[in-house]
């Protein structure tokens, strides 16, 4: 009897520590924003007070971080092990070049949360920028009395998949501020969502962005 393991492929995402001059320049294009205060609200499914479009200055975010990123993802996805961001369409022989067209920043306060959505485009990412709170304190607080901690999402971000067999599964983070300049870089449709948090009165600040193929 010959017996092999078969494992479908699926697909991933990547956790990533930025740079300080990345978290620095993402610090100023926000303090741009600010003054710009041109809101984005209306695009998002985010129950959350506020949220501005971001400007990448010189296209420095997309190609210092996006890029290099895409390129690492497909070589490490078992879906699309060595392609390329820039697709030529053999039909017509255009070329498809992949952009960030999306940036934006959201400020989420207390009891505010992201809903269970997907995002548009074919790669999106999120970095937490300030995270005022840690999920070790926050499991402390009353209303989570005699409820079991692995069920405590206070303030956490969430993956929702399903596996080969089509069972609702979860990856997620219990956020603190050591992950302060960390992102997630993932496909687009993957769905996510954020809890609420409580008795913080500071903000979450967290910046979203999606990268979409634009004929060229």
């Amino acid at each position: 009897m010959e017996v092999k393991v078969v494992s479908p492929k699926v697909s991933n995402f990547l956790q990533v520590k930025l740079d300080k001059n990345i978290v620095d320049y993402l610090w100023r294009v926000i303090a741009i924003a600010k003054n710009n205060k041109q809101s984005h609200k209306k695009e998002l499914a985010g129950n959350i007070s506020t949220s501005l479009l971001l400007e990448d200055l010189d296209s420095f975010f997309y190609k210092s971080v996006c890029i290099p990123l895409v390129k690492f993802y497909r070589d490490n996805n078992p879906l699309n092990k060595g392609a390329d961001p820039d697709v030529s369409n053999a039909i017509t022989g255009t070329k498809t070049k992949l952009l960030l067209n999306k940036f934006w920043v959201n400020y989420q306060y207390q009891t505010e949360f992201n809903p269970l959505h997907h995002h548009t485009g074919v790669y999106s990412f999120v970095i937490w920028m300030k995270i005022p709170y840690s999920w070790d304190e926050q499991i402390k607080l009353p209303q989570f009395r005699d409820i079991k901690e692995q069920d405590i999402k206070a303030g956490n971000f969430e993956f929702e998949f399903t596996d080969v067999l089509g069972h609702v599964m979860t990856s997620g983070f219990q956020l603190s501020p050591k992950l302060e300049g960390f992102m997630v870089f993932f496909p687009a449709r993957l769905r996510h969502c954020v809890y609420p948090f409580y008795e913080i009165e500071e903000p979450r600040i967290s910046i979203s962005g999606n990268l979409s193929y634009f004929h060229g």
